[in-house]
């Protein structure tokens, strides 16, 4: 278990090293100068003069792998430096607007396990009838559709028609249902798909025959013969589907105005906000990487196997007889 976290410790480290190289090149070939936004270029008349002394008080005059490093020493200090527009510290603003889009994130997996594992299981259990036919159609009609498009129909149907929801704001929970549920339903429909097979799968399997003859109960069944290895799959592609649900969120947020990293994230790209942008895309990347760390951690309970597994070496199997002749 140690050695499982120090090794996924060490990839974390690596895999944002090499996200802040990337975001940091992207951000400097991106068209546009933040100079121009930040004395406004367009609509005043700014000097040469002071020009060249806002990039020296920003750094901008230096080279581009002297301005990598010093951002990066600032970085493993926590220092994410100012932000361009605002001139408070991008880590201040980065807490403010995370936590919307960490709550949608988090209730939008809770929302599709919630729908996708009775759904999937349904469907498996009454495979080839009306039900399972019934399902199928539905979550071919929901994968295919936008989870924007889906946000404009919730908003016309229970704000604007209805008024039962907020179209926008998070001045309360209810603010959150809206786009939670946009981002649920195409989501869910992979998922339902997913445990579908596998549960079919398992309903064939030798070990719930054996259970059966056995005499076990359903209870014990469902969990221990089905339940669990139908989870490791799911739990897997849960971890991987974390960025793309947060890089999913960007959009949501823009649709419902709700004030999240996504929201910010759009803005401070319009703005050439540099420091905002490689600090919130590092954060992403640091959620992402944590997910899947927790995902790992879920199938070690989940299949115990994984903890004692160990590598045999040629000269156990040596010693065991078991080499090659």
């Amino acid at each position: 278990m140690i050695k499982n976290l120090i090794s996924r410790f060490t990839q974390m480290i690596i895999v944002l090293f090499v996200l802040s190289i990337i975001t940091f090149i992207l951000m400097k070939l991106t068209p546009g100068n933040p100079i121009d936004k930040i004395l406004q270029l367009d609509v005043a008349n700014v000097s040469s003069t002071q020009i060249e002394a806002t990039k020296e008080k920003l750094g901008l005059n230096q080279p581009l792998i002297v301005q990598y490093f010093q951002w990066l020493t600032h970085i493993v200090r926590l220092d994410f430096g100012l932000s361009y527009q605002t001139g408070s510290p991008v880590i201040q603003e980065l807490l403010y607007y995370a936590p919307p889009t960490l709550i949608i994130a988090l209730c939008t997996i809770v929302v599709v396990l919630c729908i996708s594992i009775p759904l999937g299981v349904l469907s498996a259990k009454y495979y080839h009838t009306w039900i399972d036919t019934l399902i199928r159609t539905l979550t071919s009609l929901t994968v295919s559709v936008p989870s924007f498009f889906v946000g404009i129909l919730l908003i016309y149907i229970f704000a604007q028609q209805l008024q039962l929801l907020p179209s926008s704001g998070t001045d309360n929970i209810t603010g959150y249902i809206l786009p939670v549920i946009a981002l649920s339903i195409g989501m869910s429909a992979y998922y339902v798909r997913l445990i579908r097979s596998i549960v079919i799968e398992q309903f064939r399997s030798k070990e719930v025959e054996a259970s059966r003859i056995r005499g076990m109960s359903e209870y014990y069944i469902l969990w221990h013969d089905m339940f669990k290895p139908t989870m490791i799959p799911v739990v897997t592609m849960l971890g991987m589907s974390v960025g793309s649900l947060i890089g999913g969120t960007v959009v949501i947020e823009n649709l419902f105005g709700i004030p999240g990293l996504g929201y910010f994230l759009m803005d401070s790209i319009r703005a050439r906000d540099y420091p905002v942008v490689q600090g919130a895309v590092l954060l992403i990347g640091f959620c992402v990487v944590i997910a899947n760390i927790v995902s790992d951690l879920l199938l070690l309970w989940l299949d115990p196997k994984r903890r004692s597994y160990q590598p045999i070496r040629q000269h156990q199997l040596d010693k065991q007889g078991g080499g090659i002749q």
